[in-house]
């Protein structure tokens, strides 16, 4: 019997800027979905199966990082399959490279819930304050339907 070639600490790496990106997809256009139709019935179905894919890429997420620990104890860390917004961003914009239908655009605008100085990626279709601050509380509201 064969023993299958396990992943590196790069390829886990790798892995987990992906599965961090498709995850931020996924969360996005479910959210999408979920303010333009109705939760219930058949209108929903769509909405419902995205929830369902992201709770999948979760578990895988948090499989895989417990695979990481244990097969590369040493070189490890927890930003591997979680990692930091800007890793996900790069891995975003990766997959969506420039001249695509999803281009950059980098002016600066108001944030629709703080009206802080910030720039829309519609790569991520989010937005970034452009003072470096966190947003997440933004992306949360924007998420919830807050934004003015």
């Amino acid at each position: 019997m064969t023993r299958k070639q396990r992943l590196s600490p790069q390829q886990h790496t790798d892995m987990g800027r992906a599965l961090a990106a498709i995850r931020d997809e996924l969360t996005h256009r479910t959210t999408q979905l979920a303010n333009a139709y109705p939760q219930t019935g058949a209108d929903g179905f769509p909405t419902r199966k995205l929830r369902i894919a992201a709770r999948a890429v979760d578990d895988a997420r948090s499989a895989l990082d417990s695979t990481l620990f244990r097969e590369h104890p040493n070189q490890a860390e927890t930003t591997t399959y979680y990692p930091y917004l800007e890793d996900r961003e790069a891995s975003a914009i990766a997959y969506y490279p420039r001249g695509s239908m999803r281009a950059t655009v980098a002016a600066t605008v108001p944030c629709p819930v703080c009206s802080g100085d910030s720039s829309y990626f519609r790569e991520l279709d989010r937005y970034v304050h452009r003072d470096g601050s966190g947003n997440s509380r933004c992306w949360l509201a924007i998420g919830r339907g807050e934004s003015s």
